[in-house]
């Protein structure tokens, strides 16, 4: 890629609030040409609101940017643009009814006179994708793809500008090993042509891999700001807490019960990602890590149990009693089983509700008296909630949409367990939530499973399942290929091998 304008990008004293709230202090930086600078920091700490500053999508309060020597103003994404600077955000901006190759040249469709050119296009999109090394079906519609199809196109349609400073926010968030390890590749390569790239993650493996400079964002505060060689992740993770990072460990062996809370028996699905005669079961107190690739299966066991895909036939037991394979997600509640979603926006939470009314959304029967919402009960349920899983929010009528990613999925999690559900089913748990909340989210599982509540994690995030869980299994080409009991630091490898095949 040939990009037109080698200079760096810096920050000055960047600051900037929402009412009351400061969400930046102070922020200065520098993103140098030809070098990727990982910004680190819980959620809430202030990262996508200075991606946002960048892309023109916000305004700071006070502070300045210099590209080069030159002052500039980004008023609105388009100015930025014009400046060279791309983004590409956690939440997806596309358009659903449009094919790939359009939403890649969103803004830029390329035309014969005044006439939009549909062959052009699909040519420019075509060649971005293949120079990117991606595979992705041009014709089809955005709403016809997954999610990490739809993150890919984002991507794309990013990097195929000639930028002089590439934002991304937490791009691998919902992408496999091998697409992962291909935009780290890109990446990698435009730092390379001399662009910058600032790379916003959790993920502490890919920043260390990729990144040569790190900021670390603390209460909207810099707090860390050094060379990724001369630190490491512990001393990373000591300034985005504030404190030292806590290890946990599962329950291991005889303190398990032997009552199972839930047993599945020959679950079959003929449709991809199909299953093949899955037989498994969690006891009390149980937390048990499903581990699979991409398209592995592993997800539709976790999405049979929420109700959400009614075709899968095969027997099902809450404690020990035979109940049907749930068909809708009030039929999963009727069973005893809390189910907590990969995507907590499209499925798990709606935006524009107070934290205490989605505390309260799954369980207004027992709240209600004669038709009406007891309101000091549901206040009551609201604040205890908040309180056992540590939210952080102004307070319980603020909305949901306000809230950090982190704070969102302890409202998605706390929604779930106000059910008192036998077992609880909980798919990627942790995506895109910072350490710290973490940590709280770990805890909190932990906590739930010494009240005897047991749990089927469904985690493409191996660390995380080794972390927590007291028994793993391998999900497979559609079936429990193995099954790892004395889980440790060995475990890890031995566990990505299986997946894998090997």
């Amino acid at each position: 890629m040939m990009i037109v304008d080698h200079a760096g990008v810096t920050l000055n004293n960047l600051t900037k609030s929402y009412g009351s709230q400061k969400v930046l202090h102070e922020v200065s930086f520098s993103l140098n040409p030809g070098q990727i600078t990982g910004l680190l920091g819980e959620n809430g700490a202030g990262k996508s609101t200075l991606a946002k500053i960048l892309a023109g999508a916000t305004t700071p309060d006070t502070g300045s940017i210099l590209i080069g020597n030159k002052h500039v103003s980004l008023q609105t994404p388009r100015e930025s643009l014009a400046h060279g600077i791309s983004f590409i955000p956690q939440e997806l901006i596309y358009v659903p009814r449009l094919t790939v190759a359009e939403n890649i040249c969103l803004g830029r469709w390329p035309r014969k006179g005044f006439v939009t050119s549909p062959t052009q296009m699909k040519t420019f999109a075509e060649s971005e994708v293949t120079r990117l090394g991606f595979d992705l079906p041009l014709q089809s519609e955005m709403n016809s793809l997954s999610f990490a199809q739809q993150q890919t196109v984002e991507i794309v349609k990013a990097l195929s500008r000639d930028s002089k400073l590439i934002i991304l926010d937490e791009p691998t968030a919902a992408l496999n090993n091998d697409e992962s390890a291909q935009l780290l590749s890109i990446m990698g390569n435009m730092a390379l042509s001399g662009a910058s790239i600032l790379y916003i993650s959790h993920r502490l493996d890919e920043v260390f891999s990729i990144c040569t400079a790190l900021q670390v964002l603390r209460n909207g505060s810099l707090v860390f700001s050094g060379d990724a060689s001369l630190t490491d992740p512990a001393e990373v993770i000591s300034h985005i807490l504030g404190r030292a990072e806590v290890q946990l460990e599962g329950r291991r062996g005889n303190a398990i019960s032997q009552k199972a809370v839930l047993k599945i028996e020959n679950w079959s699905r003929q449709q991809y990602p199909s299953l093949d005669a899955v037989s498994l079961e969690v006891h009390e107190g149980e937390i048990v890590g499903l581990y699979g690739l991409a398209g592995s299966g592993a997800e539709v066991v976790a999405q049979t149990l929420g109700g959400l895909i009614p075709d899968v036939v095969g027997m099902t037991f809450i404690d020990q009693a035979a109940v049907t394979t749930p068909r809708s997600p009030r039929h999963s509640r009727l069973a005893g089983i809390g189910y907590v979603p990969a995507d907590r926006k499209l499925q798990g939470l709606v935006p524009t509700l107070s934290v205490r009314n989605s505390l309260s959304l799954l369980i207004m029967r027992r709240l209600a008296k004669w038709g009406v919402i007891n309101a000091k009960a549901e206040l009551a349920n609201a604040n205890g909630m908040a309180t056992d899983t540590q939210l952080r929010a102004r307070s319980i009528e603020q909305t949901v949409g306000e809230l950090s990613g982190g704070n969102q999925q302890k409202v998605l999690m706390a929604s779930r367990i106000a059910q008192k559900p036998r077992v609880l089913v909980l798919q990627e748990p942790t995506r895109g939530v910072d350490v710290g909340a973490r940590v709280e989210l770990h805890k909190l599982l932990r906590k739930l499973a010494d009240s005897g509540t047991g749990q089927l994690v469904v985690t493409s995030d191996i660390e995380e399942a080794v972390q927590i869980c007291d028994r793993l299994l391998i999900f497979r080409e559609g079936r429990v290929t193995r099954e790892f009991r004395d889980l440790n630091s060995e475990t890890q490898s031995a566990a990505l091998h299986a997946a894998g095949g090997m």
